[in-house]
C-alpha cells in the first residue's frame, strides 16, 4: 500500500463521527452516524443505550407521574415491529427502559407489574392458582412502535415510545429516537 492510499485510509476512518446533540428538556434525541466497513444498517447498542436513556428521563418528567402523590404502576406492554426485518425482537428497549427506571430516583414512584399472560404463566407453572390471588391493575402501559425506511445506501430509523392512561386511553408521554444509518 503507498503512503497516498494509507494516508487517504486514515482520512476515511476519522471522517466517520457520532453526534448527539442535546435538547434540554426534550425526550427526543438524533444521531447521525457514519460506520466504518462493513457498513451495517442495523440499530446497534449505542442507540439502545441512547434511546432507552432519553426515554427513562422523558418518563421520570411526566407530570402526572412526579404529581400522583403515590406510586404509580405502569406495565412494559410491548414494542410493534413495523421495520422491514419481522423476526427482529425490539422487547430488549423497554427491558432496559424498566432496569434503568428502577434503578434510578424515579423508582420511589413507580412499580412495575408483569403482563397478565405472563404472570398467570408463571404461576400455572409454580401451581399456584391464577383466581386465588389479587392483581395489582396498571394504571399506565409503555409501549413501543418501531419503523425503518431501508434504502439502497442507508437506513433510516424511527423508534417511538408511548406511555398510555389504561383509563382513558389517553398517550401522556411520547418520545422518540431517530437515526440514520
Amino acid at each position: 500500500m503507498t503512503r497516498y492510499a494509507l494516508a487517504a485510509v486514515c482520512l476515511i476512518a476519522l471522517v466517520g463521527c457520532d453526534a448527539t446533540p442535546k435538547n434540554e428538556g426534550a425526550a427526543r434525541s438524533y444521531r447521525l452516524e457514519t460506520r466504518d466497513l462493513p457498513r451495517s444498517s442495523q440499530l446497534g447498542s449505542a442507540d439502545l443505550v441512547v434511546a432507552s436513556e432519553n426515554a427513562v428521563t422523558g418518563i421520570a418528567d411526566v407530570p402526572e407521574i412526579k404529581q400522583a402523590g403515590g406510586r404509580t404502576v405502569i406495565v412494559m406492554d410491548r414494542v410493534e415491529n413495523q421495520t422491514s426485518d419481522p423476526s427482529a425482537n425490539f422487547q430488549i428497549y423497554l427491558a432496559r427502559i424498566r432496569a434503568l427506571l428502577n434503578n434510578s430516583g424515579a423508582k420511589r414512584d413507580l412499580i412495575f407489574v408483569e403482563t397478565r399472560s405472563k404472570a398467570e404463566a408463571i404461576k400455572q407453572r409454580e401451581g399456584i392458582p391464577v383466581e386465588s390471588s389479587a392483581r395489582t391493575r396498571p394504571q399506565y402501559a409503555l409501549t413501543g412502535t418501531f419503523y425503518d425506511m431501508p434504502r439502497a445506501t442507508s437506513n433510516y430509523h424511527l423508534l417511538t415510545f408511548q406511555l398510555m392512561d389504561l383509563t382513558n386511553d389517553i398517550v401522556i408521554w411520547e418520545g422518540s429516537y431517530e437515526v440514520k444509518l
